[in-house]
């Protein structure tokens, strides 16, 4: 029993020592990595040759070529054609968004939102979360740009054409037209002459604080992509019309997600063709066992009738669908270190002097959910077309198993937050709430363990009849336990209901744009991120220790009992320090819950005489009595 009793201790020791070297150790010496490779060189090194700056600003490269897969497989380089038109950028100032286009492949290098949430994530060391806690302002993150270019490659919403005629996708525009809402684009390259009309709406606002959720307009978010192609050219010409939305990424700023890192905040690529929506990450292998071996896969191709593709940036996505539905293509999708890129290639085939045009609609907004819901049953501007069919972008919010789970907590938090204007309180009511609807199980299960600490005399007994006997012990325990009328596993059941809703919160919370970037009553800044000060985990591990402590020990196994009130709440801290700050605070909010209830329980089970009876008192303390 010593040699448990140190084993236990050893692996406390362990899990302590753990989190000493991630809160102190590994984290500052992981900022200092990401540091010193954001500097290197001056930059992050791009794949295509490229950088990002120390703020993930792409550098300017020379133009290189544009590589577009191929239907057989292969990859067309594309050479970038020797420039003749002006090169301009047209900075456009909307109510949600600031756009600036370039005629360098007439697309946008910037889609800065501008709402007060709409940020990168602000990252507070250990030092400055106690900072702020005291009552010290740091600046908030940056606004979150969904255009950011990936140097000598097509902008965002940059087009071309691949096949034996090929039309550059750095290919240099004429601007023809501008107006409110509206740019027009014209570009000319071997038999092709391309005119890119886009337009949006001027006045759509999209998503502002004050707003009711049926206010929320996506339109303030999209816009609207006409292609006319012609051929002018005296004989047929064929090839595929490429479409693309693509953002730099600073791998410096991304972690993919771990048990004791953190819920990670990789941008994925997507694409919905026919009923399925496939989803990429960065890093995937393929010919991988359990991620173990294989080679890394950064290309990924989809057949069929495309509907949509996307980039998803956790809380915020860049969606680009063909205008009239769901069209026959393909889905280019790359899922790069540095890059993330997503392609819709359509087949174009004309005869001499023939006009096709494509039309494409984007969204580079927020992952609200309802908002997401709405777009494509509102026209993209506001004078054109009737209302339509959803989108289905909100196929992009993926809650995974906890579907049906995360959109009732949603439901509840939605309603909470409308009463009391505050997602901290909003969580801390789901819990009151939760833990009501289980209070009934709750008490079962208290009354169970009663039952099972009676019981411990005779498990005593059973134990010393046969000693050396496991399985006639357990045979002999589990005819005590019929007798009884008493679950041995009635104690387990709430924590059993709730260990899903834990998860369908942590999914809700590392998902949800709702949630994103919203304080509790500004002392924690961000309900989504972690803790900086670390004091909800640590609060967090002391209430379960208490509440272990509370318990019954239905346990005769004195290794066992430490175990459960020692080594699993200090594994479970270790855990909860990197996630998300909101789950924490309801576990915590739970665990004083559940105190209050044992001590109320106990209580009464005194008085109506089903408590089990204390152990009577021994030594110095029997013989003071």
């Amino acid at each position: 029993m010593d040699t448990q009793k140190r084993l236990y201790l050893a692996v406390a020791l362990m899990l302590g020592l753990t989190m000493v070297f991630q809160i102190f150790i590994w984290g500052p010496e992981a900022e200092k990595e990401r540091a010193r490779i954001a500097a290197l060189d001056g930059g992050v090194a791009l794949a295509d040759g490229g950088t990002l700056g120390d703020a993930g600003v792409a550098v300017a490269v020379a133009p290189a070529p544009f590589p577009v897969a191929l239907e057989d497989g292969g990859v067309a380089q594309v050479a970038a054609p020797v420039p003749e038109a002006p090169l301009r950028s047209l900075e456009l100032v909307r109510p949600s968004m600031k756009m600036v286009f370039t005629s360098q492949g007439a697309g946008l290098t910037d889609a800065v939102l501008t709402g007060t949430r709409e940020r990168e994530t602000q990252r507070l060391t250990v030092a400055e979360g106690y900072q702020r806690l005291v009552g010290k302002q740091f600046p908030p993150g940056q606004q979150m740009d969904l255009a950011n270019p990936v140097p000598g490659q097509s902008p965002q919403l940059g087009v071309s054409i691949v096949g034996d005629k090929p039309l550059s996708g750095t290919l240099r525009y004429e601007v023809t037209e501008e107006a409110p809402g509206k740019l027009v684009f014209t570009g000319a390259e071997g038999p092709w002459k391309v005119v890119k009309t886009f337009t949006w709406d001027p006045n759509a606002q999209g998503l502002t604080p004050a707003m009711k959720r049926s206010e929320r307009d996506p339109r303030g978010y999209q816009v609207h992509l006409a292609v006319a192609v012609t051929n002018t050219s005296a004989a047929a010409a064929k090839g595929e019309l490429v479409v693309q939305a693509v953002r730099a990424v600073n791998p410096a700023e991304e972690e993919a997600p771990s048990l004791f890192g953190s819920i990670g905040n990789q941008a994925s690529v997507l694409c919905k063709a026919g009923d399925d929506v496939r989803r990429h990450m960065p890093g995937e292998k393929e010919g991988a066992f359990l991620s173990c071996g294989g080679t890394e896969k950064t290309d990924f191709e989809e057949k069929g009738s495309v509907a949509w593709v996307a980039i998803d940036q956790q809380y915020f996505l860049t969606a680009l669908w063909p205008s009239g539905g769901a069209t026959e293509g393909r889905c280019l999708l790359h899922a790069g270190q540095s890059e993330r890129r997503v392609q819709i290639a359509v087949p174009v085939d004309l005869a001499a002097g023939a006009v096709a045009t494509k039309e494409f609609d984007a969204y580079l907004g927020p992952k609200d959910l309802e908002m997401l819901q709405n777009v494509g049953t509102l026209s993209p501007t506001a004078a054109a077309g009737t209302p339509g069919a959803s989108v289905g972008l909100d196929g992009t919010v993926d809650f995974g198993m906890w579907a049906v789970i995360c959109k009732g907590l949603l439901f509840f938090l939605r309603f909470f937050h409308g009463l009391f204007g505050n997602w901290g309180l909003a969580i801390i009511l789901l819990t009151v709430m939760v833990k009501v609807v289980l209070l009934p199980l709750t008490h079962k299960a208290m009354v169970s363990a009663e039952q099972m600490k009676k019981l411990q005399p005779e498990m005593e007994k059973i134990k010393q009849k046969y000693p050396d006997d496991r399985e006639k012990q357990q045979l002999e325990q589990m005819r005590l336990y019929q007798e009884a009328k008493v679950n041995p596993l009635g104690g387990c059941l709430p924590l059993l209901v709730q260990l899903p809703i834990w998860a369908a919160l942590f999914t809700t919370l590392r998902t949800s744009y709702e949630l994103y970037g919203e304080p509790f009553f500004g002392v924690w800044g961000d309900l989504t991120y972690k803790d900086p000060t670390y004091l909800l985990p640590l609060a967090l591990g002391v209430t379960m220790i208490v509440t272990q402590r509370l318990q019954p020990q239905m346990m005769t196994d004195p290794g066992q009992a430490f175990l459960i009130t020692w080594v699993m709440p200090i594994f479970f801290t270790a855990i909860m320090m990197n996630y998300p700050a909101g789950l924490a605070l309801y576990i915590f909010t739970n665990n004083l819950l559940s105190i209050a209830q044992q001590f109320a329980l106990r209580k009464w089970l005194e008085r109506t005489g089903q408590a089990a009876p204390k152990p009577p008192a021994s030594g110095k303390k029997a013989e003071a009595k």
